[in-house]
C-alpha cells in the first residue's frame, strides 16, 4: 500500500504505534485479583510493584499496600524478571 498524501503518514504512524503497543503489553497483567484468579486458577496470584519489579503474595504485609501495582500469576511474574519482595 502506498500512501501518497503526507497527512496520511501521521495517521498511518499512529496505527502502527498503537498496534505495536498492544503487541508488547503483557497478557497476564490485571487490575483486580479476581481477574488474575480466573486467568491462572492453578497458580498463586501476586501483586507486582512495577516500579521496583518486586512481587508479593497474599498474606504478605505489603500485598494490599502497594499502590499502582498489578495482579499477575506468580509464574509469569518470575518469567518477566520480577523478584519476590522481602
Amino acid at each position: 500500500m502506498v500512501i501518497s498524501n503526507a497527512k496520511h503518514w501521521g495517521v498511518a504512524a499512529l496505527i502502527v504505534l498503537a498496534t505495536g503497543a498492544l503487541a508488547f503489553a503483557p497478557a497476564g497483567q490485571f487490575k483486580t485479583e479476581e481477574q488474575a484468579k480466573k486467568y491462572c486458577p492453578n497458580d498463586v496470584v501476586v501483586r507486582v510493584d512495577l516500579a521496583t519489579r518486586r512481587f508479593y503474595a497474599k498474606g504478605h504485609f505489603l500485598y494490599p499496600a502497594v499502590s499502582g501495582a498489578i495482579y499477575e500469576c506468580r509464574r509469569e511474574a518470575l518469567q518477566e524478571g520480577n523478584v519476590p519482595g522481602p
